[in-house]
C-alpha cells in the first residue's frame, strides 16, 4: 500500500517537473519572439492596458471622416475605432473624460491640416467607471514623452490632471474665478482648493489668469501674495495678452475654464457669465499654451453639450484646440537645457550690490531670468520667463514684482 502511494507521488511529481518545463519552454520562445519582432512587453502591456480605458469613437462620427478631405485633420489623425492607435511616434494624444467631446470631434477634424509630420491619436472617451484613472494614464503617457489635451464637461476634473505629476510642478489656471475658498474647515471639489488643503502636493508655483475681481474674495489674493503665487485679471489680460505669455511660458500643466470666456461665445459652457474674453483671446491663450516647450499636459473643461445652441461651443472648442496645435508645431525648442543658444546679459544693482542674470533666445528672441537655487528639486525651475520690458527695467535698477515674487518663491 505504501509502495502505490509512492508511486502516485513520484509520477505526480514527474508531470508538475514536466509541466514546468513545458511553461519555461513557452516563455523563453515568447521572449526571443518578442525580441524578433521588437514591441517590447512593456508597450504591449501598456498597449492593453489604454484599449480597456477607453471607448471607440462612434461609428457616426468615423463615417463622417470617411467623406473629409486630405488637407483636413481628420485624414491625417490616428483614431481609435477598430484598433487602438499604435503610439510609438506620438506626439499629442486628444482624450475625451465624456461623450460631450464627440460634438466637438467633426468641426476639428474638418479643420484644416497645418501640422503635416506632427503625430496626433485620437484616444477616444474615457469609459465612465475609470475616472479616477486619469492619472495613471497620464502618467504612463509622461513616461513615453507624450502630450495629452483633456477634453471634459467639469472643470474639477482637471485635478486628475494635477495628480499625474509626481515631482514640483508648476500649473496655471485660466478662468473666470479663482477654484479656492478661504475657510479650512471646507473641502470643496475645486482645483486649487483640493490642490492647497491637501497635506502632500507637488506644487511649487500657481498662476491664475483671467479671473474677475467681483467674483473673488480679496483675502484669497492676499494669501497669493503670500505664496508668491501670480495673478492676472481680466482687466490686465484685455489690456495686454501678451502679459500672460512669460506665466503660460513656465507651466507644466495648464487647466483652461470655458467660462473664462462670455456668455454669448461660450453658450454651451457649463458655468458662464456676461464678461469675459472672447474667442480670439482664447486661442491666442491656447496658442501661448502649446508654443511652451515645458507644457506636458492641457486640460481644457466646462463645455455641456446640452446647454449649447446651433454647436456654437463645440466649434469654439475646435478653435482653441487647433490653436494649441498650432502652439505646438511652432515650438522654438529653446526651453533651456543648455545654454549654447542663449546670450547671457547680467544686471548689476549697484545700490544693492547683487548682480542678476538674464538670458535671451537666439531662436525666438525671448527673455529668461536666472534665480539662485539650493535645493536640487527646485534647479528645473531655476529660470523665470519674463520679457524684454522686464530686462530694460531691471537695467534701471527696478526688478518688476512678478520677478520679486519669483526670487522669494525660492526662499
Amino acid at each position: 500500500m505504501l509502495f502505490i502511494k509512492y508511486k502516485i507521488w513520484y509520477t505526480a511529481s514527474l508531470l508538475s517537473i514536466s509541466n514546468f518545463i513545458k511553461i519555461v519552454r513557452t516563455s523563453f520562445f515568447f521572449l526571443i519572439l518578442c525580441l524578433i519582432t521588437k514591441p517590447s512587453l512593456s508597450t504591449y502591456t501598456k498597449k492593453m492596458a489604454f484599449q480597456d480605458f477607453f471607448e471607440p469613437i462612434p461609428k457616426a462620427i468615423n463615417e463622417q471622416i470617411k467623406l473629409l478631405s486630405n488637407n483636413q485633420i481628420g485624414k491625417s489623425l490616428d483614431f481609435h475605432i477598430n484598433t487602438f492607435p499604435d503610439l510609438t511616434h506620438t506626439k499629442i494624444v486628444l482624450i475625451g473624460l465624456d461623450d460631450c467631446f464627440d460634438y466637438v470631434r467633426p468641426f476639428f477634424y474638418a479643420m484644416n491640416q497645418h501640422f503635416r509630420n506632427l503625430q496626433i491619436a485620437d484616444l477616444g472617451n474615457l469609459k465612465s467607471n475609470n475616472k479616477e484613472g486619469v492619472d495613471i494614464i497620464l502618467k504612463n503617457l509622461f513616461s513615453q514623452n507624450i502630450l495629452p489635451i483633456i477634453i471634459g464637461k467639469a472643470f474639477h476634473q482637471s485635478y486628475f490632471q494635477y495628480k499625474a505629476y509626481d515631482r514640483l510642478t508648476n500649473v496655471v489656471v485660466i478662468d473666470e474665478r479663482i477654484p479656492f475658498i478661504m475657510d479650512k474647515r471646507r473641502k470643496d471639489n475645486l482645483l486649487i482648493d483640493r490642490i492647497l488643503k491637501t497635506s502632500k502636493n507637488n506644487l511649487f508655483n500657481l498662476g491664475v489668469i483671467g479671473y474677475q475681481s467681483h467674483y473673488v474674495d480679496k483675502r484669497i489674493l492676499s494669501y497669493f501674495d503670500k505664496q508668491h503665487f501670480e495673478y492676472l485679471r481680466l482687466g490686465q489680460i484685455r489690456k495686454n495678452l501678451e502679459e500672460t505669455e512669460p506665466i503660460i511660458r513656465d507651466a507644466d500643466m495648464v487647466a483652461m475654464n470655458l467660462s473664462v470666456l462670455k456668455k454669448i461665445e461660450v453658450p454651451g459652457c457649463e458655468i458662464a457669465s456676461p464678461s469675459g474674453i472672447f474667442t480670439e483671446d482664447a486661442c491666442q491663450l491656447s496658442y501661448y499654451v502649446g508654443m511652451s516647450d515645458k507644457l506636458t499636459s492641457f486640460g481644457l473643461f466646462g463645455f455641456d453639450a446640452d446647454k449649447d445652441i446651433k454647436d456654437q461651443t463645440a466649434q469654439v472648442v475646435a478653435q482653441i484646440l487647433w490653436y494649441f496645435l498650432y502652439g505646438y508645431y511652432n515650438r522654438k525648442h529653446d526651453y533651456p537645457i543648455s545654454m549654447g543658444n542663449f546670450t547671457e546679459y547680467v544686471v548689476d544693482f549697484k545700490k544693492h550690490q547683487y548682480q542678476i542674470t538674464f538670458w535671451k533666445s537666439n531662436r525666438s528672441d525671448r527673455w529668461w531670468m536666472e534665480v539662485p537655487v539650493k535645493d536640487k528639486r527646485q534647479r528645473r525651475h531655476r529660470l523665470i520667463p519674463c520679457s524684454y520690458q522686464d530686462y530694460l527695467q531691471a537695467s534701471r535698477e527696478e526688478l518688476p514684482e512678478r520677478l520679486l515674487a519669483a526670487y522669494r518663491r525660492f526662499g
